[in-house]
């Protein structure tokens, strides 16, 4: 299922207080509370000292070199976290100031400015307005439909719309439905295939979905690729009943690998519907698998669904659906309300959505080329030294953002003394428990939550650890190397050994 987000609530408590009591770290929160006086984005207080810094031990650098990684190509810092368990703790540094590629690990900034900026309960909106109130069941004039960024926008929430807007006793609109996505077009945010939009030259990936103001359903959609006697058949797993998949699908022998970027997807509107075919090699030894996509046409999507479902409300509509612009001496007839930001940071880091981040980039800088600035200067304003530090985008996904894992290890620390942390932490993927790193770094007992990155040529880990003394560190790892998809049996020897303290 699409944009998973691993947040439950049990007898009344929160998810993030349900995560401390589930890893002992209440009085660790406490603790941190404690200054509740201080600055959010304050660093360390004077009464700790600064830890002794001290080289990464040799026996940590063996299992990168085993599989092909230098010395040279890892960068890894280790910081505790106060309050401390020792008097005077030690930290571990490795080439901590060398310029790597975070990949999605920039998104721990990215949460972070925004929890930062628009705080923890902030809720994005998508208001649906017209010229004037309904008359005898009838709107007379458009209903426009403006977006506001809401990151988390689905197919049910348009549909408690479209049913509020019933309930409100509308049953007929004679004019268009004009869908207004210039939020972010008019800060220039390219949303054309023109754009670099086709990371690794597979625009057709889900991971690709571009900011839109009026995003659904993460901008993606799932597909189901099934072997019917030869034959490839494609299966949507959610889609309006106007959209067709067709499969110009080639299945050839062998054991199923890496098939997903050599997909090509193709949209056309055919009368009034939308035909979404599938092209490409599916290697046999497959079987069944699943093919998230991206969905470039959103306006499309936006249509068909509408229209889908205001028929099956009963509702009429005499005009088409449209895009355009709201005028200013408009009535609000519903407003959809998005889940709290902290909800949205935990999907976001969790499990990495690309597109997420991307929206809350905007939402706090207003345009890519602003993001940038913002965050190098939110960034010094914590007394984190930025030599050339560049976030080309809030998301990662990106062959340009660079950053360094001392300055990295320092901003997480600086993350864990704010009033908020809970909601920052709880973001986190839990070792061996669930996100990206459900299936990793399991020898820690589940007392490490890190945000995983992932280019070709890269990998990234950052976040904290508790070892089993109860100390709590910020840690950094991040490689740059050919071998980087090897590198995780060295990433695994780093955490144990915090964890275990030898």
């Amino acid at each position: 299922m699409l944009g998973q987000i691993g947040s439950e609530k049990r007898d009344g408590l929160s998810t993030w207080m349900q995560a401390l009591i589930g890893a002992g770290l209440l009085a660790f929160a406490s603790a941190l509370a404690t200054p509740a006086t201080a600055s959010p984005s304050t660093a360390a207080p004077k009464s700790y000292p600064e830890p002794v810094f001290r080289d990464l031990p040799g026996k940590l650098l063996k299992p990168f070199s085993k599989v092909g990684i230098s010395p040279d190509d890892l960068a890894v810092q280790a910081m505790p976290i106060p309050p401390y368990v020792k008097s005077r703790p030690l930290a571990y540094t490795h080439g901590a100031d060398r310029l790597m590629n975070p990949a999605s690990v920039a998104k721990v900034f990215t949460t972070g400015l925004a929890l930062d900026a628009l705080n923890s309960t902030y809720r994005f909106k998508t208001a649906f307005m017209a010229a004037a109130e309904p008359v005898d069941g009838v709107l007379n004039g458009p209903l426009y439909i403006r977006g506001g960024g809401a990151p988390d926008f689905m197919t049910q929430d348009l549909w408690s719309a479209l049913r509020a807007l019933r309930m409100k006793g509308i049953k007929t609109i004679r004019g268009p439905v004009v869908l207004d996505d210039t939020l972010f077009s008019d800060v220039g945010v390219a949303l054309t295939a023109a754009d670099a939009e086709a990371f690794d030259e597979a625009p057709h990936r889900a991971y690709n979905a571009q900011p839109y103001a009026l995003l659904m359903n993460l901008g993606a959609m799932s597909l189901t690729l099934e072997i019917n006697q030869g034959v490839v058949q494609v299966i949507a797993e959610e889609a309006p009943a106007n959209w067709a998949f067709v499969s110009d699908i080639k299945l050839t022998p062998g054991v199923c690998g890496a098939w997903k970027n050599s997909m090509d997807v193709d949209f056309a509107k055919k009368g009034g519907n939308v035909v979404v075919t599938v092209k490409g090699a599916y290697p046999r030894g497959c079987g069944t698998a699943r093919l998230p996509i991206r969905i470039p046409p959103q306006d499309w999507l936006w249509e068909s669904w509408f229209r889908e479902i205001w028929a099956q409300l009963g509702g009429e509509l005499g005009g088409p659906v449209i895009k355009g612009k709201t005028p200013t001496n408009t009535v609000e007839l519903y407003t959809a309300v998005g889940k709290t930001l902290a909800e949205d940071v935990r999907q976001v880091n969790k499990w990495s959505n690309n597109v997420m981040a991307r929206h809350l980039e905007l939402a706090v800088a207003g345009s890519p080329q602003a993001f940038n600035n913002k965050m190098i200067q939110w960034l010094q304003g914590q007394g984190i030294r930025t030599p050339d530090w560049y976030f080309e985008n809030g998301s990662g996904l990106s062959r340009s953002t660079r950053v360094d894992a001392r300055g990295l290890t320092e901003f997480l620390r600086n993350m864990a003394l704010r009033a908020d942390f809970p909601d920052y932490l709880s973001s986190f993927p839990r070792a061996g428990v669930d996100g990206t790193l459900q299936k990793r770094v399991n020898s820690v007992d589940g007392y490490a939550y890190l945000k995983t990155g992932s280019l070709s040529g890269v990998r990234s880990v950052a976040g904290y650890l508790r070892d089993r003394e109860g100390q709590w560190w910020s840690v950094a790892v991040l490689v740059k190397s050919p071998n980087a998809a090897e590198a995780w049996s060295g990433i695994d020897a780093v955490m144990d050994f915090l964890y275990r303290g030898d």
